[in-house]
């Protein structure tokens, strides 16, 4: 399994918005000429997708959703992949400036293909997915209800925690350590 990292600079909320937008991955992941919701129901979905790269793959994916937490999905038909399955893990940024995405996927072409260069091609995949993501998500709008949804954070950087404060006096010296203060007197004074 091939993980990467994407940070997108927008709300979760939207995030998973886009990542669920089936029909929508025309728009953005590399590739893919159609992706047609062929069943719904509740979180899970499958559809029907054409994605052209090196060859032209088609296949059905089954997708499992958990709302702005996460989206699974995998291969449940197709003759191109032996096995093509993945998640998209989705959490709020740490500098709360948009949404981290951990994206997994594994890849099984079933041929006479060494393990390492499948697994080459699908970090590359993920890669340009992630670029796409990023470049997309800055031409979609964000409703209000969502920018209204995410958490407010304190603009104000984190001050560092005082250990020691030393001062020099006329008499000498004043130390501050942890909440203790000492006085030591200048050599004369």
């Amino acid at each position: 399994m091939i993980k990467a990292v994407i940070n997108v600079p927008a709300p979760r909320q939207l995030v998973f918005s886009v990542l669920t937008d089936y029909p929508g991955y025309r728009n953005w992941v590399p590739g893919c000429q159609q992706c047609t919701v062929v069943s719904q129901s509740g979180h899970s979905a499958e559809t029907e997708i054409v994605v052209s790269s090196m060859k032209r793959i088609e296949m059905a994916l089954r997708f499992e959703a958990q709302p702005v937490q996460s989206l699974s999905f995998r291969m449940v038909k197709g003759k191109d992949v032996k096995a093509y399955s993945g998640t998209y893990r989705l959490m709020d940024a740490t500098d709360g400036k948009g949404t981290v995405v951990i994206a997994e996927l594994d890849i099984d072409v079933g041929m006479m293909v060494p393990r390492f260069m499948v697994d080459r091609i699908s970090k590359k995949m993920l890669d340009d997915t992630g670029a796409a993501l990023r470049k997309h998500m800055q031409s979609v709008r964000i409703p209000t209800a969502v920018a209204a949804a995410a958490p407010a954070r304190e603009s104000r950087p984190h001050r560092a925690r005082r250990l020691l404060r030393i001062t020099k006096t006329a008499a000498g010296y004043r130390i501050w350590l942890q909440g203790e203060t000492y006085v030591v007197k200048a050599p004369g004074a």
